[in-house]
């Protein structure tokens, strides 16, 4: 091809004479063909330059220092020199140092033995792919003492340090085997421990116990205790209200406080001009009590013809001040010769819900709250709340004879104390109680103006104040009210002994 040296088109062929450079013909080619003068000095043939036909020998000048012969070291070392920079002139001429020479000896040979004998992780636990084969793992050799063993044996005096002798009476484990394993002694806690265990798992689930047979009923628990002594209760109460005279031994003079004394005055004085608030905060399950409180009370007020306002925060307690309206109309309330006149001697407001704030509200404003009865009438323009003159009788608290709360608890109590009587203090507020909540109420019944009565002998001792009440009425109530007592505590203690008498025994099978 056109494209290509007339030397490089035909390998096999003897390239012409003027095809390539005499100094890249082959050497043994005749003298006459290829010409070195056309080489440089340093590259001719050191043949040519030493032939026996008398050819002249090349002169090391010509040829570089690095590249002349290492027999002439001392003329090279000085041409050396001269090229070099001074700090790196006769590096190439020092002895090798000792110091460097016996650690680069040592680390071939550590080299050597360590890829010889690598027992690094000679007794670890390896996966079987990482574990060499039988052909790789290295033999054991004949060494007394193991090449693994270091300085620190020597330390310890495991091997001497002039003979390299083993010390110790065991023998030392050649390199390539393990160490067997070691079988430890479990306790007798861990033997009881393993035994449970292997129990759980073959039955996870205990096996049912049968239940032990019931002892057969006697023939009290066949008939039932309690009703034995609901039926003698009962029985009791009804033989005290048929034959009067079973109680008269029991009956007694009832205890009069001066409190009490103090109160049935209070009452005795309000007139049909005076007006009292009356609350009724307690529930049905009270009855029992604050029933005679309430009939004890209400005498003294209808007799007096009291003006009366209505007012609960208690949705019983609405409910309960229903039952008053029909005695007021027999006394006379709201009524004149059977014709209604309502909000002539009493006002029923009826329910206020809010708790303490609508007793916040009606402390505040009493008035406002008389604008709107339980009929949705407005009662601020009634005779209890105005005078016959049209002059305003009650506006604020301030204005009413007398509070009267009957209340079943003692958060009623702090109720009405936080709220309404400490905005008229002067004015006295009384307190028909249960006995049970009487106690919790006891630091705001020591109060100044602040009255109290509690139960059924709160209501006989109020009454026994009374001149125009019956005294032979009052001694048969103190005798039935003890008859009651006693006998409940006989019910008491006969049913305790009854109990323990017919107490169930253990069921056969039972060892608990």
């Amino acid at each position: 091809p056109g494209g290509m040296p007339a030397w490089l088109e035909d390998v096999d062929a003897e390239p012409a004479d003027s095809a390539a450079p005499a100094w890249l013909q082959t050497k043994d080619e005749a003298p006459g063909k290829a010409s070195v003068d056309d080489a440089p000095a340093w590259l001719r043939d050191e043949t040519s330059a030493t032939t026996s036909a008398g050819g002249r020998a090349v002169p090391s000048s010509d040829v570089p220092p690095w590249l002349q012969d290492e027999e002439d070291e001392t003329g090279l070392s000085s041409d050396k020199d001269a090229n070099l920079a001074p700090w790196l002139r006769g590096l190439g001429n020092e002895p090798e140092s000792p110091q460097i020479a016996e650690p680069l000896a040592n680390l071939s040979t550590a080299e050597s033995a360590s890829d010889a004998d690598d027992t690094f992780l000679e007794g670890a636990e390896l996966p079987r792919w990482l574990n060499p084969s039988e052909a790789e793992r290295p033999v054991p050799t004949s060494d007394p003492v193991p090449a693994t063993q270091l300085d620190w044996l020597k330390r310890l005096g495991i091997v001497d340090s002039d003979s390299d002798s083993v010390n110790i009476v065991e023998p030392i484990l050649e390199q390539g085997t393990r160490r067997p394993p070691t079988v430890r002694k479990r306790s007798e806690q861990q033997h009881t421990d393993m035994a449970l265990l292997a129990s759980i798992v073959a039955s996870p689930y205990p096996e049912p116990v049968a239940p032990a047979e019931p002892l057969p009923p006697t023939r009290w628990q066949r008939i039932g205790v309690e009703r034995i002594l609901y039926s003698i209760l009962v029985i009791a109460l009804l033989v005290a209200l048929i034959i009067p005279g079973v109680t008269a031994p029991l009956q007694s003079e009832v205890p009069i406080s001066p409190e009490v004394v103090e109160l049935g005055i209070l009452l005795d004085s309000l007139g049909d001009e005076d007006v009292v608030l009356v609350a009724y905060e307690w529930a049905a399950q009270r009855s029992a009590e604050l029933r005679p409180l309430e009939a004890a009370v209400m005498q003294r007020l209808v007799a007096n013809r009291t003006k009366l306002i209505l007012v609960s925060t208690d949705l019983q307690g609405t409910l309960l001040s229903f039952d008053l309206i029909e005695p007021l109309r027999e006394a006379g309330y709201n009524n004149e010769n059977g014709i209604p006149l309502g909000g002539r001697d009493y006002v029923l407001l009826g329910y206020r819900p809010g708790g303490d704030l609508a007793l916040r509200q009606l402390a505040q404003d009493l008035r406002g709250q008389l604008k709107s009865d339980f009929d949705g009438n407005d009662a601020s323009q009634s005779l209890v709340a105005n005078n016959p003159d049209g002059t305003p009788r009650i506006s604020t608290l301030d204005d009413l004879a007398m509070i009267l709360v009957l209340a079943d608890e003692a958060q009623d109590v702090q109720s009405w104390m936080e709220q309404v009587h400490r905005a008229a203090p002067e004015v006295p507020i009384t307190f028909l109680l249960p006995n049970e909540a009487q106690p919790l109420a006891q630091p705001y019944l020591r109060l100044p103006n602040v009255y109290h009565l509690a139960g059924q002998q709160g209501a006989l001792a109020l009454l026994s104040t009374d001149a125009d009440s019956d005294s032979a009425t009052i001694a048969a109530a103190t005798g039935q009210l003890s008859f009651a007592v006693v006998v409940f505590l006989v019910l008491l203690v006969g049913g305790s002994l009854i109990s323990l008498r017919t107490r169930p025994g253990r069921p056969k099978g039972d060892d608990s």
